[in-house]
Parts: structure tokens; sequence; C-alpha cells
């Protein structure tokens, strides 16, 4: 994009529907110069720091924390590595660079983590829409799936870095029906929410991009649930944008990330309503199993579509049940005043 002025507007929706696993969150990957065991050597620490910051979610937890021993022997860590070709940095898929990548033992930087004092925000994340409208050379233009643009690359580079799930727009009929550039541009929060319905999005970030590909401002404004937070990142397109979502990601990764308690195993009792055949029961059990804080699931009794459980979690049941509002595959009763009360989503 030579001198490009351009006005660019995103705007991510955390779904609290759809969640998804990363699979990839104690992996980190950099540029290398050869495969020799010298430049691996020299990458692991700073590869594990990535790897902590994306595990435990605020990058302000992680540098008020001492990890410089866990980091120091960042070599005791590693499970695998492996090297291949990716695009270049700038998006070109013509050109190739040799990276590492270094897989670290899970369970391994968790312990470390609880000695060290610092939460993790769980493996099972909400998936992130992002709605990019662009503007340049005259232009109006809102992009997603299948495009080919450069800012695309960053913003999944970007996403990818901080165990984000991305889900781009499909952009297709409907989504052109129901959203249209001046709708974000304008910040017209009801039709993006509309919009997004059928991604299952609710929590909604905006950003205006203002300047050239050289140099631009970005103002960033978030809607989490009730609650509006904003920020701002400036620079290059590539690193304002990377640092937008280093924020976003903060700020998500402090209201989800968890410690895991000093005193042990917690029991939490929680009563599930919706449970209609086997195929809800399996879905929920393999929901509340993959959730790392989870360490054991008892079964009380199962009857009239209801569902008792006693679990065992290492965290604070509050901040518990925020990671399960979060995942969207239970929800609290509204019916019901009780905290314990659940009803399985369809």
């Amino acid at each position: 994009m030579p001198r490009l002025f351009f006005s660019l507007i995103f705007v991510f929706a955390a779904s609290i529907v759809s969640a998804a696993e990363v699979t990839d969150l104690y992996q980190a990957q950099s540029s290398v110069a050869s495969q020799s065991e010298e430049d691996r050597q020299r990458l692991a620490p700073e590869l594990l720091k990535q790897v902590v910051i994306k595990v435990v979610g605020d990058r302000r937890a992680v540098e008020q924390a001492d990890i410089s021993a866990l980091v120091t022997d960042a070599e005791r860590y590693i499970d695998q590595f492996y090297y291949q070709q990716i695009p270049s940095s700038d998006g070109d898929s013509a050109e190739q660079q040799l990276a590492l990548t270094l897989e670290f033992n899970a369970e391994g930087i968790n312990n470390a983590l609880q000695r060290i004092g610092l939460p993790v925000w769980d493996k099972i994340r909400s998936e992130t829409l992002f709605w990019v409208a662009i503007e340049y050379a005259g232009k109006q233009q809102l992009i997603g799936e299948g495009d080919e643009d450069s800012l695309l690359f960053y913003i999944e580079k970007a996403a990818k870095k901080r165990g984000i799930p991305l889900l781009l727009p499909l952009m297709d009929l409907e989504d052109q029906t129901q959203l249209t550039f001046n709708d974000v541009a304008t910040g017209n929060n009801i039709a993006v929410k509309q919009a997004s319905e059928r991604y299952g999005s609710s929590v909604i970030v905006s950003a205006r991009l203002r300047g050239n590909e050289e140099s631009v401002e970005i103002s960033w404004q978030a809607l989490l649930g009730e609650e509006v937070e904003r920020w701002s990142s400036q620079g290059n397109v590539k690193t304002a944008i990377q640092s937008g979502v280093d924020e976003f990601a903060d700020r998500l990764g402090r209201r989800l990330n968890i410690s895991f308690s000093a005193s042990g195993n917690t029991e939490m009792e929680i009563h599930v309503t919706g449970i209609e055949d086997y195929n809800g029961y399996s879905r929920l059990m393999d929901y509340l199993g993959s959730l790392q804080v989870v360490s054991d699931i008892k079964v009380g009794s199962l009857g009239g579509e209801k569902l008792d459980l006693v679990l065992l979690i290492q965290a604070e049941p509050e901040k518990f049940r925020q990671l399960l509002a979060m995942g969207r595959v239970i929800v609290p009763d509204a019916t019901d005043d009780s905290s314990s009360q659940y009803r399985l989503l369809p």
C-alpha cells in the first residue's frame, strides 16, 4: 500500500455462544537464522515468555511477577520443536522465511505459574469475530473471510499470538444487507450487534484507524456487557494493530483468567436444566471436563431434564462462574435467584 491514506474501522466481537479450544496455547513461533542448537537455545527464553503471556492473558500481571527463573530454565519445559517456512512478516506469501516453533509442556508451565502466583486463562476461549471496514483511494469496503488483504494477515497474526480464536464474517448477501460501512464508521452499535447475531457475538470492540501505512493512530472502544472501555494505539499499520489487539487481550484476559486456589480443590454444586437427551448430557460433560480448573466431576442425579453435579475446582467460585458464562454452553437460569442454577443452551 504505497503512501496509502485510509480510515480503517475494526469491530471485534468475542462470541459468547461459540467457544473453541486454543490448541497451540503452549506454542510460540519466531523467525530464525538457522536450525542450529545455538539459535534455538537463544530464542527459547523469549518464546517461553510469549507463551506465559498467552496463557496468563495479561501482560501487566506477567511484568509485575518474577518469572526470571522460569524463562532462564526454558529448555527444561520444551516438549518438542520443529522448523518450517512461513510467509514473510509483511504478509507477502510469495516471500518465505525460516521459522522455529517451540511447544512447551502445559502441565509444567501451569505448575510453575501456580508457584509464582500467576493466574491462567483457560484454553477454552470465546471465538472472536472481526468486522473490518477500510476506506482508501475513494473506496469504502467491509472485508472478511476470503479477502486477500495484508490487514487481515496482521489481524490474524496478532490474534494468534495472544491465543484469541479468530472468526471472520462471511460478508455474504446477508451480512451486506444487515450492515453497511457507515453503520460501523458512525458507531451504529445496534446494527453491528444485529449483524453479529448469526455468529453468536455479544462483546463488541470497534476501532478507527487514521493515517497512512507508516504512521497511524487507532482509537478503540470495547463494549463488554454493560461496560465500555476505550484505549488507543499508534505506529505503523502492523505495530498499531498488534498493540491494539494486545490491549484487548489484556483486558479480556484480566476478566477471565483464574488463579489456582492455594488451598486445593473447592467443591461447587451446580444444577443444570435442559438435558433432553444423551447428546445434551455428553456435550455438557465434555465441556466441563475440558476446563483446566475442573479436576473432577461427580454426578448426583438426573431426572426431569435436570442434572445435579458437584465440581471439584481449583479456583475461586465467583471467577469460575464468569468462565462458565463466557463458554455459553450453559447459562445462569434467569428464573432462579440461586447462583447454582444453570440451563443448557441448545
